[in-house]
């Protein structure tokens, strides 16, 4: 038998194959030297990545390519790769281990090897366990999709996976094509004369950010990952100076704060989206550090202008609207309506938490600038349109 069995699809996970959890990032481990300062040693993220070959406590008797299968809370990757410079004792700074384990977050729903769920490409691992949990936000295990006769993929991302491999090798490197961000003045001081300098040098700061936008979208390997979406926390899958952008407003899926200091994460959900996570949903990399600015503020006039009216929609709707807002914002990346869709509803459907799906909140923030909103109207509906 082969080594590429699919599942839904998507390509099983198994001791024979060579799928890989690429780059898993930030892996956090404590690095020599141990000075006075920082006895520990000096805390320093990693890409961290695990591999198909080192799995261990799989299948007993299923086999592909004669050798076990991952399943659902019982495999895992013996092993990961990356953070071998952290060795200072302490190591990781959640597990205490450099070069852990690698286990699975998600699987198949309804496809089971030994009555365990099987995992497939593009589920989610988290890396460098001892136990639980790991040291790395969740990250996708990246294999294969099915190919039919004449060549056609079910995997929608597979253009926008090619050209991230292509224009970012050595891939683990990506961020060395980070431009210098936008420089932050600082906290806010007191006395009205530190004030007014102050004043300034955030207005230069916050002018500095459609430059950047643009030394991000001229360097191919950061135009090609406009298309890649990431979890908003750990912020690690973005350059420095970027802000990880939900791709559907997060209020969508929050009721009111119970106190005005609740942080947004802590925050009620709504009525059947128990399972949404602020900081797992998915984003895309924008510049602008506020919802006006660049980029940034560019796809929220894009979506607000196709919330605005409406109190609730479906979120499949919200869905199609925020891929449609990062095709029309950042043409020159080539995304795919159908790529940036496939990501979004990937997390989305294991979000909501009743069935039927229940509707979620229409946010519409934005800037109130009328040619902003007639040029985003433009994009979204068309240049006649007067919504």
């Amino acid at each position: 038998m082969g080594s590429t069995i699919f599942a839904n699809g998507m390509e099983v996970s198994c001791k024979a194959g060579a799928g890989k959890t690429i780059c898993a990032f930030p892996d956090v481990c404590f690095t020599p030297p141990q000075t006075p300062a920082t006895p520990p040693g000096v805390p320093i993220p990693y890409p961290n990545t695990g591999q198909d070959s080192d799995t261990t406590d799989g299948t007993k008797k299923v086999k592909i390519g004669s050798k076990e299968v991952g399943i659902k809370n019982a495999s895992c990757f013996k092993k990961s790769m990356g953070d071998e410079a952290g060795s200072a004792p302490k190591k990781g700074v959640v597990t205490s281990q450099n070069r852990g384990k690698v286990y699975f977050n998600s699987w198949s729903m309804d496809v089971k090897f030994e009555g365990k769920n099987a995992v497939r490409h593009l589920d989610l691992t988290t890396n460098n366990h001892a136990s639980m949990p790991g040291d790395t936000p969740p990250w996708p295990f990246m294999a294969s999709m099915k190919i039919d006769a004449a060549g056609n993929t079910d995997d929608p991302c597979a253009k926008e996976k090619a050209a991230v491999e292509e224009k970012c090798s050595p891939e683990e490197k990506w961020k060395d094509n980070c431009p210098t961000p936008p420089a932050h003045p600082g906290p806010k001081p007191k006395g009205a004369a530190a004030i007014a300098e102050y004043k300034a040098a955030f207005g230069k700061y916050m002018s500095e950010f459609p430059d950047f936008a643009k030394k991000c979208k001229d360097n191919p390997c950061l135009r090609a990952r406009k298309c890649m979406l990431v979890p908003y926390k750990p912020d690690g899958g973005c350059c420095p100076g970027q802000t990880g952008d939900h791709v559907i407003d997060a209020a969508s899926f929050l009721g009111p704060k119970e106190n005005p200091k609740q942080p947004r994460n802590e925050r009620p959900k709504i009525d059947g989206w128990a399972n949404y996570d602020v900081d797992k949903a998915p984003c895309c990399c924008a510049e602008g550090p506020n919802q006006t600015t660049a980029t940034h503020g560019q796809l929220h006039v894009r979506r607000g202008v196709v919330a605005a009216g409406k109190k609730t929609w479906p979120r499949k709707e919200a869905a199609a609207t925020g891929a449609k807002a990062i095709c029309k914002v950042f043409p020159d990346s080539a995304c795919s309506q159908k790529c940036l869709e496939a990501q979004i509803n990937k997390y989305h459907d294991e979000a909501q938490s009743s069935v039927p799906e229940k509707p979620i909140n229409a946010n519409a923030s934005m800037t109130k600038d009328p040619e902003q909103r007639a040029k985003a109207r433009a994009d979204m509906f068309g240049t006649k349109s007067t919504r």
